[in-house]
């Protein structure tokens, strides 16, 4: 029993001696802060106006071929066609509508960005007029 008794003094001891030496050490101290974060100027460039420059288009036929080739020499060009099938012709046509839908699409969303980012300035702005000066201003039926 003598021998538990010593164990448990010794325990002890030993306890209170690591327990001393750490309380000799410096605690630092952990602060905790939260700040908004201010969303960045959205600064978009302005669109360029496409201008569409004239092309003159020339059907060529069985008919009219030697008359449309000796116009050409005539004018001082280069005789060389770019032709088209009747079904790559309706393709062309199909791929200006396509690309004609998707600038649509971005200008739209560029427009959603724009609005977007202003109406967010603006509500900050009536956020701030309305704020009350304390928590307790709101509850305050005499003020």
């Amino acid at each position: 029993m003598l021998s538990h008794s010593i164990k448990n003094v010794l325990g002890c001891g030993l306890a209170i001696l690591l327990l001393s030496s750490c309380s000799g050490t410096p605690v630092k101290e952990i602060k905790v802060s939260s700040t908004a974060v201010e969303k960045p100027q959205l600064t978009l460039p302005p669109v360029d106006v496409v201008r569409m420059r004239k092309v003159d288009w020339t059907i060529i036929t069985e008919k009219n071929f030697e008359e449309v080739v000796a116009n050409a020499k005539k004018e001082g060009k280069t005789v060389a066609f770019f032709a088209l099938t009747d079904d790559g012709y309706a393709n062309l046509g199909l791929n200006f509508s396509d690309i004609r839908a998707l600038v649509q699409q971005q200008k739209s969303i560029i427009l959603a960005y724009e609005k977007y980012y202003k109406n967010v300035e603006e509500f900050e702005k009536i956020k701030q007029e309305v704020k009350p000066k304390s928590t307790l201003d709101k509850f305050n039926p005499f003020k």
